[in-house]
């Protein structure tokens, strides 16, 4: 595992930053802006991000445990996780606090 401790809240701040884009230059643009931030962060709390770990396998345990995947069908959390990969479904993506991955059908 790594060194850095997951920060969920951080991690989805990031990723809505990252979606919206640098700041404006022209100061009127930045409330425009913000919101596209405001919104991309409020749709990964509600449910697109279905977890964050500090790995792909961590970020599975963190969404079984949390009852946001059911991975009672795999007989370990790697075979959950090539399920997962598999399905063509979700995609990951890393930021400074954490591997967080996202639900592409929500």
């Amino acid at each position: 595992m790594n060194a850095f401790a997951v920060h969920e809240a951080r991690a989805l701040a990031y990723l809505a930053r990252q979606d919206a884009g640098p700041p404006p230059v022209n100061p009127e643009d930045r409330a425009e802006w913000r919101e596209e931030q405001r919104a991309a962060r409020d749709s990964y709390r509600a449910g697109r991000a279905v977890a964050v770990g500090a790995n792909r396998l961590d970020t599975v345990r963190r969404a079984t445990e949390a009852g946001r995947y059911d991975a009672h069908a795999h007989q370990d959390l790697m075979e959950a996780l090539a399920a997962v990969e598999h399905g063509c479904m979700s995609s990951w993506r890393a930021t400074p606090y954490g591997v967080v991955w996202i639900d592409n059908e929500v």
